[in-house]
């Protein structure tokens, strides 16, 4: 089954969005877990030993630091593990995969939950395995699927230029002073947008009502079907300048000897570059509704692979402060709460509080309505 059929099946099952949301959140459920998932069932040192008797894997992940945390896995296990970035199209080539039986990708990481959570896990593609002695050191939410860290993106801003962030309402990028002065990456581009605007319109109302409020004195009054459609058609036509990637928006905001600098979101990574190029970034602090929106990798492994338990272990080994260290100086917060916070350049810790969650429950609702979203920004950016 194609990924368009699986969508049109699943949609077949609840009633289509009225207004490019859902009224209700339809979680994705796990069919069945394994007894290594509970405390009691779960033996590392059994584990290991097996692993050794298995060929070496291959282990997808978006970020080039797979290849060197595949390698430390490899030299504490005495394993053969490969790390490949695979950016682009790593859902597709998993599904290809799957389907030749000729399976490459032993463990595969993503950022795109909700395509990841129908099209692999649901349709068995993948695996998902919860390491029964860091259960419940997981949130539940945070489980199904697996999520190995929360990859927030935030509001940034230019401190070289301003003593403080120049925005503390999101309302105001609307506003004529603000026309031409937002760099974001493009949503018909980067699946994490559409995700996004459908968060704030099932989950941030009445924030979004409020902060609005706060700004102009008075209540919203709008023909859109809620607050978020509202706030997206004036912000998509306030011109913001739409740019290929969040690097790119980096560079609109932080790069040095602007007088009137960019504002947009970024991924903590960025933060990379104030000791790089020399870029001036802080996230913006107090920002309503929210100054970060979390955009978690989810952790699994291919359901035809022939090394089960190397995948597994290095999965293991990724929700501990040992093999998340690489990621943890990128400011991704593990979903694991007894690795650290993130001592990174972009001070993530500090924030934590202000990140927005992609809840889980509304995974479903994200991948049906992500055409609709893109669609809307098609037709209010001009």
């Amino acid at each position: 089954m194609t990924g368009a059929a699986l969508f049109t099946a699943l949609a077949a099952c609840a009633p289509p969005p009225a207004t490019g949301t859902e009224s209700s959140a339809t979680p994705l459920a796990q069919k069945s877990t394994q007894p290594d998932e509970t405390a009691e069932g779960f033996d590392l040192d059994a584990l290991i030993a097996a692993a050794r008797t298995e060929p070496g894997i291959t282990v997808y992940d978006q970020t080039g630091k797979v290849v060197d945390t595949a390698k430390a896995f490899s030299k504490k296990y005495g394993l053969k593990a490969t790390g490949v970035k695979v950016e682009l199209g790593a859902i597709d080539k998993v599904l290809r995969e799957n389907q030749s039986g000729n399976v490459i990708g032993d463990v595969v990481i993503n950022e795109d939950l909700p395509t990841y959570a129908v099209e692999l896990l649901q349709r068995g593609v993948l695996v998902n395995w919860v390491p029964g002695d860091l259960k419940d050191s997981i949130k539940p939410e945070d489980r199904y699927p697996l999520t190995v860290h929360y990859g927030p993106m935030g509001w940034v801003y230019n401190n070289k230029t301003y003593s403080h962030c120049p925005v503390s309402n999101i309302w105001q990028l609307t506003d004529p002073d603000f026309a031409g002065r937002v760099a974001i990456a493009d949503p018909l581009s980067n699946p994490k947008y559409p995700y996004w605007f459908n968060s704030l319109a099932r989950n941030d109302d009445d924030a979004l009502r409020a902060a609005y409020k706060q700004q102009y004195g008075t209540d919203l009054s709008t023909d859109q079907p809620d607050a978020a459609h509202e706030w997206l058609k004036r912000f998509a036509a306030n011109q913001p300048k739409i740019t290929q990637t969040d690097e790119e928006v980096s560079e609109a905001v932080g790069a040095p000897g602007q007088k009137t600098p960019s504002f947009g979101p970024i991924s903590m990574a960025k933060f990379r570059n104030v000791a790089q190029k020399g870029y001036h970034l802080a996230i913006c602090d107090g920002m309503k509704p929210n100054a970060l929106q979390a955009f978690p990798s989810a952790i699994a492994y291919a359901a035809k692979t022939k090394s089960p338990n190397t995948a597994k272990l290095y999965i293991h080994y990724m929700l501990t402060q040992e093999g998340f260290a690489l990621q943890l100086a990128d400011g991704k917060p593990s979903t694991n709460a007894k690795v650290p916070p993130p001592n990174d350049p972009s001070h993530i810790k500090n924030y934590l509080k202000q990140m927005a969650p992609l809840r889980a429950t509304d995974l479903l609702s994200d991948y049906r309505t992500k055409s609709d979203w893109e669609d809307f920004w098609r037709t209010s950016h001009h």
